[in-house]
């Protein structure tokens, strides 16, 4: 087969099966992956991160984690959630990582010298914290996709391998132990 009709060929083939194939080694594969998933991938980045230059950088460190990820892929389960899982957590990772380095995008700048006061800023990050850290990693997870990123339980559901009915509960709950968080009093979480 010429590489003209292998690519014509892999055009046509479900995403699932292009990730098996590049796992097997089909360089041509991951290509048409690529030229899949390359602006739904920037597009994920950019609307969350607020910065072009940023997105650039994510998306290039997701297309290599899907490569170093490829072995561990099963084919059989759908490939757009397992893909935009890997974006997720690594805009989780960039996102501590910018926090522990305290690094501000230079387009963002201009906004962070806008704000009257950076004490209170602060105070309210670690209050944030604080609330947060009353949570289990699963209820943050849940909390932050649904209620920051607008994410729907079903969604949030396939990732964690649960029902979304579960997924609601575990919601539920983790907004009950946010509302009675000493910490959530400043934000008025707390039921009356």
């Amino acid at each position: 087969m010429t590489p003209v009709a292998r690519a014509g060929a892999a055009s046509r083939l479900p995403d699932e099966a292009l990730m098996g194939r590049y796992a097997d080694g089909d360089a041509e594969a991951f290509d048409e992956l690529f030229r899949r998933y390359e602006a739904r991938a920037y597009a994920f980045f950019v609307a969350r991160t607020r910065s072009r230059e940023r997105a650039r950088d994510l998306y290039q460190e997701l297309f290599l984690r899907i490569h170093r990820a490829r072995v561990s892929y099963d084919a059989s389960r759908p490939f757009t959630p397992w893909f935009f899982q890997i974006a997720r957590r690594l805009l989780v990772d960039d996102g501590r990582r910018a926090h522990r380095s305290r690094e501000v995008p230079l387009e963002d700048r201009d906004l962070c010298a806008e704000r009257p006061d950076g004490e209170a800023e602060l105070g309210d990050r670690e209050r944030v914290g604080e609330v947060l850290g009353a949570l289990s990693p699963e209820e943050r997870y849940v909390l932050v996709s649904s209620k920051v990123e607008g994410r729907g339980y079903p969604e949030i559901a396939i990732q964690l391998g649960k029902s979304a009915d579960a997924v609601k509960k575990l919601a539920s709950r983790a907004m009950q132990r946010l509302r009675a968080a000493p910490a959530a009093a400043p934000w008025g979480l707390q039921r009356r």
